[in-house]
């Protein structure tokens, strides 16, 4: 390349890359054609005149999301680098992850379903800014701690601005008939009647081989996790109960203060979030049974996910 082509092509390429004009505009102000300034950045990229970096964000392996999206072909992925493995460090980040999805994609108006859980926690306490909307609780509370659904709903519509739909009653109890009484509590009940109405929900993903669910521990309280387990439970969605290959297993619906499988699977975009070492064959289990439509996981499960091929 001689020097007046030098020139030339720098000269372009700093019109284009540096001051945003397109090349048409160049094109007009050089009095050549389009095609011609289109070559001319080609030569500048060849010749290394132009260098193209992504600096992606430490947090997010962008690759590893989109593969993740493409393979399961979900609405979106997220793979989060966690700097280590303890769960407590993976439900923190993969908290700061969701919040920050969360804060993007609610609009004004969206009716939020929420479950709970400690990850789910970790997102209510990183969430700082949320479109004004109704937040819904999709399950009742499963254990008495921080990480209940009713705090979890608290938070987020606080941040919000917006109404909250609690369940206050537990969220698996001993017999039908109380289940059946506690939903036609009149709070309750309005609560149960927004389900049909949700938008966008963030759940969290039990997983019960190896047990790491506050439903398979309300399970064993109840005395009824022999039989669930021999029906072949591998992980739950709020009170949804599927096997490995994804399909609903030993139902505790009759039981349970919860939104019901069908009416999960009408919402129209679920978010699940989960991660960690146990948590592979629930998450696994959750993608096959096409009740979750966005993942947010991290990097080392996802990449699991993609070696086992789901």
């Amino acid at each position: 390349m001689g020097p007046d082509e030098l020139v030339r092509i720098s000269h372009v390429a700093r019109r284009h890359y540096l001051d945003g004009l397109t090349k048409i505009e160049i094109a007009d102000e050089l009095g050549v054609s389009r095609f011609k300034i289109a070559r001319m950045l080609e030569e500048a990229l060849e010749q290394g005149l132009v260098k193209i970096t992504i600096e992606a964000p430490d947090s997010l392996d962008l690759d590893l999301s989109m593969e993740l999206r493409k393979r399961f072909g979900l609405t979106r992925a997220l793979a989060v680098i966690t700097p280590g493995t303890t769960p407590e460090l993976i439900q923190d980040r993969l908290g700061r992850a969701a919040a920050d999805l969360l804060s993007e994609i609610v609009t004004e108006g969206d009716v939020l379903g929420l479950t709970a859980g400690r990850t789910l926690t970790a997102m209510a306490g990183h969430l700082r800014t949320l479109a004004t909307c109704e937040v819904v609780q999709l399950a009742g509370v499963a254990a008495p701690t921080p990480e209940n659904g009713v705090e979890v709903i608290r938070q987020v519509s606080r941040i919000s601005g917006g109404r909250s739909r609690a369940i206050f009653a537990p969220l698996l109890v001993e017999t039908a008939a109380t289940a059946s009484a506690l939903r036609r509590e009149p709070g309750i009940m309005e609560t149960f009647r927004r389900f049909d109405h949700v938008t966008k929900a963030i759940v969290a993903i039990g997983s019960w081989s190896p047990p790491d669910s506050q439903l398979y521990d309300n399970a064993g309280r109840a005395g009824v996790l022999d039989e669930l387990l021999a029906s072949g439970v591998k992980a739950e969605i709020c009170a949804t109960l599927i096997d490995e290959t994804g399909t609903p297993v030993g139902s505790v619906a009759e039981r349970s203060l919860a939104v019901s499988t069908e009416q999960l699977r009408r919402i129209p975009e679920v978010i699940a979030v989960a991660g960690g070492p146990s948590k592979t064959g629930a998450v696994a289990a959750a993608l096959r049974s096409g009740l979750i439509d966005s993942l947010v996981t991290d990097a080392a499960l996802a990449r699991r996910l993609l070696e086992t091929g789901v």
